[in-house]
């Protein structure tokens, strides 16, 4: 059995919180335009993590009766017995407060957008949504782009930019959810999870992913219009988010649960790599 500590840390996801990381930080370094303060980004820094990983292992709490149901989940932590479901819910609680306490020294837009990360994360995907409705990551995902928005607002606001690196991220969460959902159809059956793979079929599932990918890319290139980046951000971005597109049409034509763990590792590289490049366009 796994000791409590590493117990602690696993009910944060510590892979996805390092991605939605990742989208916060070049959010709050680009939006910074240079005039970048130390402390002020720690305690923003500290705030996005805090209420990221609390919100997680309060997913965690309320996920836990399908999480025992699914071979990929019932290890974790709190199905697996290491967490009670009450340790589990007040140490995501208190992660969450400490986070907002954190925020409210930067500004009250900031706290905004980091509440919105919980409510759509907790209340609309995961109470409300995620075991009656196919469509639940439509509204679920605005939880996945909020750490995206709020590296941005930290800094310069609630302006054009900030909004179009929100949206690229959930125009990405239908590859990051769905694919992995596809991969694992026989979990989410079980567990009685509606996911929209599930309900419509891969192949339907399949063209919406490059339907949303089709719209990632025209963001993708819309930020080299609002934003004053170099040549290497739309060659790079661009490409990848290219190929990524002509890998998702090339699985629609022919969907396989098989590689469909591919696909979701590949979206998840891409989305990395589009936030990398925009990053040192700024530069």
């Amino acid at each position: 059995m796994k000791p409590k500590i590493t117990a602690l840390v696993d009910v944060t996801k510590p892979k996805q919180t390092f991605l939605l990381l990742i989208t916060y930080f070049v959010a709050y370094f680009v939006g910074s335009k240079g005039n970048f303060e130390p402390l002020k980004f720690l305690v923003a820094t500290m705030a996005v993590f805090l209420t990221v990983s609390g919100t997680t292992a309060l997913n965690m709490w309320l996920d836990r009766d399908i999480d025992a149901l699914m071979s990929r989940t019932r290890n974790r932590p709190v199905p697996s017995g290491i967490l009670s479901p009450v340790e589990c819910a007040i140490y995501g609680a208190i992660l969450y407060f400490i986070g907002i306490a954190f925020a409210t020294f930067i500004s009250f837009e900031f706290v905004v957008v980091l509440f919105l990360g919980l409510f759509f994360d907790i209340i609309i995907y995961t109470v409300l949504l995620k075991r009656r409705s196919p469509y639940s990551i439509v509204l679920g995902g605005f939880a996945g782009a909020m750490p995206a928005l709020s590296g941005w607002v930290a800094t310069a606001g609630f302006t054009l930019p900030g909004f179009l690196l929100a949206a690229i991220v959930l125009l990405w969460i239908p590859s990051h959810i769905w694919y992995i959902s596809m991969h694992y159809e026989e979990d989410y059956r079980v567990a009685g999870i509606p996911m929209y793979p599930l309900v419509v079929g891969m192949e339907k599932a399949s063209w919406a992913i490059v339907a949303a990918t089709g719209f990632m890319l025209m963001l993708v290139t819309a930020l080299y219009i609002v934003l004053p980046l170099n040549i290497f951000y739309p060659l790079f971005s661009i490409s990848i988010t290219l190929f990524f597109f002509y890998r998702a049409v090339k699985f629609a034509m022919q969907p396989n649960k098989m590689k469909a763990k591919k696909m979701y590792k590949l979206a998840s590289m891409t989305l990395g790599m589009i936030f990398l490049s925009l990053l040192l366009g700024a530069f």
